[in-house]
């Protein structure tokens, strides 16, 4: 169950009952639980240890009612009505070293912030992102623990690729010992689906520098159904096969770049190190232009288009032929083509589907608007490679010359132009499908990833065969012969999987 404070409530006995086990529960703990919502987890601890004592919080009027009327006989339990992420009392036990042995909890995620309270998290948890709140609860969690208390948290997997999370994954690595990540469909979580991330369940443990630095932990994926986690609470350990497990070292995490976890084989891994030559090295890789209102601005070459339901379809005779960065000159309303969607086969596009408002007037919005982003406007009606910011199976990537292209467009303009065709092949090859995917697992493949993908620069003979390779494929997806492209194409991936063995 979900409420308006954007707090997941937990109702899988498979899950609380995993994470409680974690926790090796003692009478002689004190307990914090940031997010009581409907006492889930609370359930789960009294079940085995009746009196042990637990702090419950929740910022939920109704939540902490319910509560307190739920454990009004148990008096080791007290319910609290209080914002976890600002309370005083939390400062004071923070500021003292650690007070609670055990934390346990499913913080909210997903929850928007009031700009008033934006502001106070940044000064309070400064460095870190704060539009997210599930990170600042592990942050302020962590800060409340005793040295060598336990932490076990049910949370999005993105903390662990996002780049706006490196700061909390250093302190992360460099302050707590992580015991053990399980990364699990969402939809193993009953009443949530979201389709950008993973959930994770992390345990750690507080402790000094030099213990969370040579610390060794485990990652487990791959699960069909939160039932298997009890497999790993077993002591003569044997799980399935269809599970993966990665290992890590806490100092090699902080060695790499932004500390991010690499979920793939040592081979991929190796790619991904700090030292390699990336395609920001060699491309200029930017999104393009946000209207501010796209339903008013943008149009759909017929109705078909695919997500053009409410778009108003454009008038032929309003389409004009210009590349001009001040507009279109001497008419009240005209348009060009745009790129603002996926394509459906690689290389190339097939049709003009959309078409982006361009007359000086609207010109002058773009630029003076708040809500518009005419950003990275030197690269508009430039040539150069387009790929959807949101994620697919496979990259296709294409060719752009001529046109706007849309902020969900991640464009990749080469420094150097006999690059092209060489960039081209590589973003659509199966191995820089697999490198963004092993960098960023979520939903987005925004610049900031791209830019971080390994490239190896091709000898001249090999980069020759690419080019004459690369132009027949474009001359046949435009003849629409696609099974002969098709062929050329996975010549073309051979030749990559070869230059990046």
């Amino acid at each position: 169950m979900r409420d308006l404070f954007c707090s997941y409530y937990t109702n899988s006995k498979a899950i609380t009952s995993y994470m409680a086990a974690k926790l090796d529960i003692t009478q002689n703990d004190r307990i914090l639980e940031p997010s009581a919502g409907e006492g889930i987890f609370i359930d789960e601890i009294l079940e085995k240890n009746k009196t042990v004592p637990i702090d419950a919080l929740d910022i939920n009027r109704q939540a902490v009612a319910i509560l307190k009327k739920k454990y009004e006989s148990n008096a080791a339990v007290l319910v609290r009505e209080t914002d976890t992420l600002l309370d005083k009392q939390l400062d004071v036990l923070g500021d003292s070293g650690g007070y609670y042995s055990k934390v346990i909890g499913n913080p909210p995620y997903g929850a928007w912030q009031n700009y008033e309270k934006r502001n106070l998290l940044k000064k309070k948890y400064a460095g870190h992102y704060v539009k997210e709140t599930y990170s600042l609860f592990l942050l302020r969690c962590i800060s409340v623990l005793k040295l060598h208390g336990r932490l076990s948290f049910i949370i999005p997997d993105t903390y662990l690729f996002l780049n706006m999370y490196s700061r909390l994954r250093e302190v992360l690595f460099t302050n707590t010992r992580i015991d053990e990540i399980l990364i699990f469909p969402s939809r193993f979580f009953p009443g949530v689906s979201f389709g950008y991330s993973n959930l994770s369940i992390i345990t750690l443990e507080r402790c000094k520098n030099n213990e969370a630095v040579h610390n060794t932990f485990r990652v487990v994926q791959g699960f069909g159904s939160p039932g298997e986690f009890a497999l790993l609470l077993e002591k003569d350990e044997r799980l399935p096969q269809h599970l993966q497990v990665f290992h890590f070292q806490q100092k090699d995490i902080l060695d790499r770049d932004q500390c991010r976890m690499i979920l793939a084989e040592n081979k991929t891994s190796s790619l991904l190190s700090k030292g390699s030559k990336k395609l920001g090295d060699v491309a200029d890789v930017v999104t393009g232009l946000y209207t501010g209102d796209n339903l008013r601005f943008i149009r759909s070459a017929h109705k078909d288009v695919k997500g053009a339901k409410n778009y108003a379809v454009v008038e032929p005779d309003k389409v004009f032929c210009c590349t001009s960065l001040y507009g279109i000159p001497n008419v009240q309303e005209g348009y060009v083509p745009y790129i603002k969607s996926a394509s459906r086969r690689r290389y190339v596009r097939q049709n003009e589907e959309w078409f982006v408002r361009w007359d000086r007037k609207t010109i002058e919005f773009y630029n003076s608007n708040k809500k518009s982003r005419f950003q990275n406007s030197s690269f508009y009606f430039k040539t150069g490679i387009g790929i959807p910011m949101v994620k697919s199976a496979a990259i296709r990537g294409f060719l752009m010359s001529n046109h706007v292209f849309d902020q969900s467009i991640v464009g990749i303009f080469p420094k150097d132009t006999t690059k092209l065709y060489y960039l081209l092949a590589l973003v659509n090859s199966d191995v820089i499908n697999g490198l963004i995917h092993a960098i960023n697992p979520s939903a987005n493949n925004s610049a900031n990833y791209i830019k971080q993908l390994p490239y190896r620069e091709p000898d001249e003979e090999i980069l020759k065969r690419v080019n004459n390779k690369v132009q027949e494929l474009i001359s046949l997806e435009e003849a629409e012969n696609y099974d002969k492209a098709d062929d050329l194409h996975k010549e073309l991936n051979a030749i990559i999987g070869q230059i990046y063995s």
